[in-house]
């Protein structure tokens, strides 16, 4: 890289996903701590709205995904009655200076991104009621797409947040034999159990930063990155095929996870890039982006120490 080129700076924060139960307090300090570093985009672990498009046009198992954000943003379309054909057109019209603060809140919900429109000053809209309730719902909701993404990314004036999810393999499932959908969601429970024993910080749950230490420490990172890799094709001996099958869909999701993130960055090049995502997904993603990117360099999260 020519020494006049700086890099751009990626900061991958992994996280256990917030609920109510998650003290206010730490969450701010957390956060405060993160837009101290002053990142120039946020991206969240949820679904850009083409997809969500794309996987109720898909049909199958994936037709009403019930994760990364899909279910808000239906409903957040329906609220204005849009059809799927809008997604492209409106997204053009949300990220438009030009337009008004209404028709850009309307517009990202026609996106199937409604928690972009947090980012603007949407209480100042034009809004009907049901439309305001929503937001209002959306914007109180402890997640860190919102309470950590969303709430840094407006206080920092930023025009959006970027959607990174992807359930890359998802054509996958649908040709599996009849009856597995138990065994799917044994599996589910099965590796989120294991996750718990064996990496949840218990006595951590009032700080939320040292939870983000302890996630992103050599001995968490391995031990996560054998349960859903190795520990993945163990067990399921009547079905072992669904086994390698959800094996290749998690890598295939990280993967695609990564490129998201990846071509995000060239919005911001020799900016800072700030992605809090489960912890799960850390080490496939910096296995993926650490190596022969050139302009880009992972920060770890000790270097916001102070």
């Amino acid at each position: 890289m020519p020494p006049s080129v700086s890099s751009t700076e990626l900061l991958i924060v992994p996280t256990a996903h917030l609920s109510a139960t998650t003290p206010e307090a730490s969450v701010a300090r957390a956060r405060h701590r993160l837009m101290s570093w002053r990142p120039d985009l946020v991206a969240i672990e949820a679904l850009p709205g083409s997809l969500v498009v794309e996987y109720e046009q898909r049909g199958g198992t994936f037709a009403d995904v019930q994760v990364g954000g899909a279910v808000d943003a239906r409903r957040g379309a329906s609220l204005v009655d849009s059809s799927p054909s809008d997604v492209w057109s409106a997204r053009r019209e949300a990220c438009s200076p030009g337009g008004s603060t209404t028709d850009r809140v309307l517009a990202w919900l026609r996106v199937r991104e409604p928690i972009n429109a947090l980012l603007l000053p949407y209480e100042e809209a034009d809004l009907a009621d049901p439309v305001r309730e929503f937001l209002d719902e959306l914007a109180g909701r402890h997640r860190e797409t919102v309470s950590i993404g969303a709430h840094i990314a407006r206080e920092l004036g930023h025009d959006h947040v970027a959607h990174v999810d992807d359930h890359a393999g998802v054509e996958n499932i649908d040709p599996l034999p009849d009856g597995l959908e138990m065994e799917l969601r044994d599996y589910g429970r099965e590796i989120s159990g294991l996750l718990e024993d064996a990496v949840a910080p218990p006595h951590l749950a009032s700080d939320l930063w040292a939870q983000w230490r302890f996630y992103a420490s050599d001995a968490v990172r391995t031990t996560t990155e054998r349960l859903e890799s190795s520990e993945r094709l163990s067990g399921g001996e009547n079905t072992p095929h669904l086994r390698r099958v959800m094996l290749a869909n998690w890598r295939a999701r990280n993967l695609a996870i990564a490129a998201r993130l990846r071509a995000a960055s060239a919005a911001v090049p020799g900016g800072r890039v700030l992605f809090v995502v489960g912890s799960s997904h850390e080490m496939p993603l910096r296995t993926a982006l650490g190596t022969a990117q050139y302009d880009l360099r992972l920060v770890d999260l000790e270097e916001l120490e102070p």
